[in-house]
């Protein structure tokens, strides 16, 4: 069984009995604690749960701060794509993580690599990186988007140009076949342009239902993404879509769509 089908037996189970045994989730699953133990920390590090000892309990409401995780009617895709992300991530790479709840959600799948350094715009990203202190993480410079809680500008996309990457993860507003891939703003379309300059691949993560949309500010046409990743009940024609244009598409932690 794969992690991603465990979390949501996990969380399934704690929304439903508000508490839960590592003894039990283990025979349930049949995994080790070791195993389940390790899940509850992931979780725990996402805000879902407490850890107690020999279990966990559902945590309680989210704050007014304002850096509380709010309610994501998306969370689970996001958290498939994210962990389908990971896995082209590998120890002693050097990546950019650009701003974007789908690949906050990546972020947070990467707590076993090794020696990686983050370069990110987004400062919730760099917030969570900090519980890896086996990942070096650069957060850059500039113009605080107090709405998105990340950094855009000039000063931003100068920094840029003193790195260069392995593999940018970028996450988009729209994917369609005449516009490519689209974003909301401006800055946020400079931003993701600037950081494949200096990237040998570049890795799209985007929820199905982003497909068919057009956002108002082009970021560029399909074949800019080496990769385009997204969640498991993408509809076929889009498939077809990103086949014609020769781009590996994942849908899931076992499937690489490719043609029939």
């Amino acid at each position: 069984m794969f992690a991603l089908e465990r979390i949501k037996i996990i969380k399934k189970y704690l929304l439903e009995n508000q508490k839960a045994e590592v003894a039990v989730l283990s025979d349930i699953l049949d995994v080790t604690e070791v195993t389940i133990r390790r899940d509850l920390e992931k979780l725990e590090h996402e805000g879902f749960l407490k850890r107690i000892h020999g279990g966990a309990v559902l945590a309680d409401e989210p704050d007014d701060s304002s850096f509380h995780r709010e309610w994501d009617p998306l969370q689970e895709e996001r958290l498939e794509i994210g962990q389908i992300a990971a896995h082209f991530v590998d120890d002693n790479d050097v990546i950019m993580l650009t701003q974007g709840p789908t690949i906050l959600q990546l972020a947070r799948s990467l707590g076993e690599k090794r020696n990686l350094t983050i370069l990110t715009n987004d400062l919730l990203i760099a917030l969570e990186l900090t519980a890896f202190p086996q990942i070096k993480t650069i957060l850059l410079g500039g113009d605080m988007d107090t709405q998105d809680r990340c950094v855009y500008g000039n000063y931003t996309v100068n920094s840029l140009k003193n790195f260069f990457v392995a593999k940018t993860f970028f996450e988009v507003d729209g994917v369609d076949e005449e516009h490519g891939f689209t974003v909301s703003s401006i800055e946020k379309a400079r931003l993701i342009q600037e950081s494949l300059n200096i990237s040998r691949e570049a890795v799209c993560l985007c929820s199905s239902d982003r497909f068919g949309e057009t956002g108002f500010f082009p970021v560029g046409k399909l074949d800019l993404a080496s990769r385009i990743v997204t969640n498991s009940d993408l509809e076929d024609r889009f498939k077809d879509m990103v086949f014609e244009k020769g781009i590996p598409l994942f849908t899931s932690l076992q499937v690489y769509e490719g043609h029939v």
